[in-house]
């Protein structure tokens, strides 16, 4: 993303953020892979998968606290990365339900969740450029 839409404030609430989402995925995508693999005992797969969810919580309230503070067009351009990332979601997740009920293979909900954290950050490097842009004309 565009730093010059980042105050240090802002740079270092996003980078906390990171820390917290890079933390829940590192620790759902093993999971992940110990529990479907059989790797671990029941117990251990709860206690991942707790912390995964914890992390997962962690990871937005930290970015809620980002936005809070951060100034008018950083918000603009993380709502409308926000909106567009819903919407391509429900788009590909229902339209893509259609084309199961005509044979396509099932896929697991997280496909639809990628298809959003995706767009998200597209829609974030998006929209930075454009502002970016825009302050330079």
């Amino acid at each position: 993303m565009n730093s010059s839409l980042f105050t240090p404030r802002d740079r270092r609430n996003y980078q906390v953020f990171s820390i917290w989402l890079t933390a829940a995925m590192v620790t759902f995508a093993g999971a992940t892979i110990l529990i479907d693999g059989g790797f671990v005992p029941a117990p251990l797969g709860w206690t991942l998968t707790a912390l995964s969810v914890a992390l997962m919580a962690g990871s937005i309230r930290s970015y809620i606290l980002f936005l809070r503070v951060a100034d008018e067009l950083l918000r603009k351009v993380h709502l409308e990365a926000l909106a567009f990332a819903f919407g391509a979601g429900i788009v590909a997740m229902m339209g893509y339900r259609l084309c199961e009920r005509l044979g396509a293979p099932k896929l697991d909900i997280n496909d639809g969740a990628l298809v959003m954290l995706l767009c998200w950050v597209g829609g974030q490097l998006v929209g930075a450029r454009r502002y970016a842009v825009a302050e330079e004309q």
